[in-house]
């Protein structure tokens, strides 16, 4: 029987001698003792489940580089086949933690109406994704599994990789269930070679099939484009914001015509931008209805003293929801330009030096407002579930009123409206932590699995926070 001289979660420790009727067990003794190594290691990982899971990535982190260039393209083609094994996993696993949790509460009688209440939030965070992107993944996982077991398999098999599975599961989206199995049958037939001449021949050949086998589909394309018009912008880095939309064809055209007109006019000697900074220019006048280069009103909250607005000011300026903006950028914002003088509101929000903390304030009320409604969104700069990131829409209370939670700044949080709604999910609780320097507070998801929220440190003139100086 083979012995270790210690054990972790009932596994060997690495390095520990194993032995055998007092022989010590080696690679190359299983080997000559004819033992089958890979069936051996898929009975370890099915046995040990998540440990075995683990033991696996452990192994592939571990596993040598390889020097010779014909085995490093074999190496890279053999990673991204386990890539795609473990997002067919991965997505085998969420759909069988949605069915079990849907079927315990319909058996409980919880949540009828809605018995997917806030799973995939969790599993959002299982995955360290935002919710938006857990669910997007979830519904991506769920059509895969359910509806298109071809390409399903051809993903476990590392035959193509997860993008191209996607664009098969985004292609056959609005179709008819029995639409969607045919098409995953055809590209799976073997007179095809649907996934050998990149993405965009797949997304044509099923959208030609998807048009064959619905032809009304046609028709509602125009309804469906006027539905999923959006128009978003979020900040990639510090010093720039990209913004991105979709629209029906009457809103499209016109602003891509006036982008148009604006780059293919002639300009002076004088105007050295190119076209994209052109096309850029234009793009912010037509939504702003501000010459750029102006200023826009704005209210500029600083986490800083306010002696530090000088022209020797080295502490960053925080903009709520998008970020610090450099000291002399902050300058300029609040000084505005000569033409159209900026109509600022400056507002000081103050922190305890030796935790960096802010100054709280309280409301004696169910509703965040005021002084207190600001000094949050400041606080927390973003939706508090980790990963999430959103911009901040309800600012919510951690122990829900209905809990007895109260209306202070140690029970509060921003989030946005999706994690405002998961977290009323059975068994999803929150817990503030007071006591840990920054605002804290723990995440329990109905699965028992814990999550800390701290909000972001500031950065201020003073304290464990303050910004290096300039050499």
């Amino acid at each position: 029987m083979a012995t270790a001289s210690s054990r972790s979660n009932g596994n060997p420790i690495r390095g520990a001698a194993v032995t055998l009727g007092g022989e010590a067990l080696t690679y190359d003794s299983l080997v000559l003792a004819g033992v089958d190594l890979d069936a051996l290691v898929s009975e370890h990982v099915a046995r040990t489940g998540v440990d075995g899971i683990r033991c696996m990535a452990s192994a592939v982190n571990g596993a040598p580089l390889q020097e010779g260039t014909h085995q490093a393209i074999e190496s890279l083609g053999a990673l991204e086949a386990m890539k795609s094994a473990i997002w067919a996993k991965q997505s085998a696993q969420a759909v069988a933690f949605e069915d079990a949790v849907i079927a315990e509460r319909l058996e409980a009688g919880t949540r009828k109406d809605n018995p997917a209440w806030g799973i995939r939030g969790e599993i959002g965070l299982a995955l360290h994704l935002s919710p938006s992107s857990g669910a997007s993944f979830m519904n991506s996982s769920r059509l895969l599994i359910d509806d298109l077991p071809s390409t399903a398999n051809g993903l476990r098999a590392g035959l193509i990789t997860f993008e191209q599975a996607l664009v098969v599961v985004s292609g056959v989206r609005d179709l008819r269930i029995e639409n969607r199995q045919l098409i995953d049958a055809l590209l799976w037939n073997g007179q095809q070679s649907c996934f050998s001449a990149g993405t965009a021949m797949l997304r044509h050949r099923i959208h030609c099939w998807a048009l064959a086998l619905e032809p009304k589909a046609a028709a509602n394309l125009e309804d469906l484009a006027i539905r999923n018009r959006y128009f978003d912008g979020y900040q990639i880095d510090d010093y720039t914001v990209k913004i991105s939309g979709r629209f029906p064809l009457e809103q499209g055209l016109p602003i891509l015509q006036a982008v148009r007109n604006a780059v293919d006019a002639p300009r002076g000697a004088e105007d050295d931008r190119t076209r994209a900074q052109v096309a850029a220019d234009t793009a912010f006048e037509v939504f702003s209805g501000t010459k750029a280069g102006d200023s826009l009103p704005v209210e500029l909250l600083l986490v800083m003293n306010a002696e530090n607005l000088t022209e020797e000011a080295e502490h960053p300026v925080l903009v709520p929801g998008h970020g610090y903006l450099s000291a002399a950028k902050g300058l300029e914002i609040l000084a505005g330009s000569l033409d159209n003088p900026l109509d600022t509101w400056l507002r000081n929000l103050y922190v305890a030096p030796e935790t960096g903390k802010l100054v709280a304030m309280e409301s004696a009320g169910r509703l965040f407002t005021g002084q207190l409604k600001k000094f949050i969104k400041v606080r927390d700069q973003y939706c508090r579930t980790p990963y999430c990131n959103g911009r901040i829409q309800e600012l919510d209370h951690v122990v829900q009123v209905s809990r007895n939670g109260k209306t202070t700044e140690e029970n509060s949080s921003g989030r946005c409206k999706r994690c405002n709604m998961t977290k009323e999910a059975p068994g999803w609780r929150e817990t503030p932590l007071p006591g840990a320097g920054r605002h804290v507070f723990e995440i329990t998801t109905p699965s028992n699995h814990a999550y800390i929220s701290m909000a972001p440190a500031p950065i201020n003139g003073t304290g464990p926070q303050s910004p290096p100086k300039r050499l």
